[in-house]
């Protein structure tokens, strides 16, 4: 396969190669990510002073996750895992999000989603990309940060525009909100709510 060969969507183009780091997937021939020189143990001190704002969550993490309908009541509520780490010689953080958790599943049909975002310092944002099991297909978007609240702006398989807050950050737990744009109403309305809690 071309290597130059690209996936576009929404007037994006992402290329092969970050489709490849967001798999996760093992190299024939080595048993561990280690092996592939995908992970890293810890930020490279070169990296942008801004991705200790992504930083504060690697690690392992137990989560619960809320679905909240157009009137804001919760009409579900599931259990999971959210796993964080370095990438890419520490320059890039990546996460693992599982549902159910993976001792819990019954069968085959867990849903996994993968994240990766890197700080851009010539736009002065950060680059983000996602993939899950469910839609198979990338979504990109952009995401600014403090030490407070991480937002990122993205649009979703439905065309949506999509507002995601990662906010609350204590040393084990911090919370996550996805809000959708309503266009009749222009108004963001909540639709996705994540409590974490570090795994001891």
């Amino acid at each position: 396969m071309d290597i130059n060969m690209v996936l576009k969507r929404t007037g994006k183009t992402v290329s092969c190669l970050l489709l490849g780091l967001l798999t996760n997937g093992a190299i024939i021939g080595q048993d561990t990510l280690e092996d592939t020189g995908l992970l890293a143990t810890e930020i490279n001190k070169t990296a942008p002073t801004l991705t200790d704002h992504w930083g504060q969550l690697v690690g392992n993490w137990d989560i619960e996750v809320e679905i909240v309908n157009s009137s804001g009541e919760i009409t579900q509520s599931f259990n999971g895992e959210w796993n964080w780490f370095y990438v890419m010689n520490g320059m890039a953080i990546q996460d693992v999000f599982i549902l159910p958790k993976r001792e819990d599943a019954k069968d085959q049909n867990s849903f996994y989603g993968i994240g990766l975002r890197i700080y851009n310092e010539k736009l002065n944002k950060w680059q983000t990309a996602y993939m899950d099991t469910s839609n198979k297909q990338m979504d990109t978007g952009e995401a600014i940060s403090t030490n407070e609240k991480i937002t990122l702006i993205e649009t979703n398989e439905k065309d949506e525009k999509i507002r995601i807050t990662y906010f609350d950050f204590q040393d084990n737990t911090f919370k996550w909100q996805q809000e959708v744009f309503n266009e009749d109403r222009k108004v963001w309305q909540i639709n996705q709510l994540i409590h974490a809690t570090r795994k001891s």
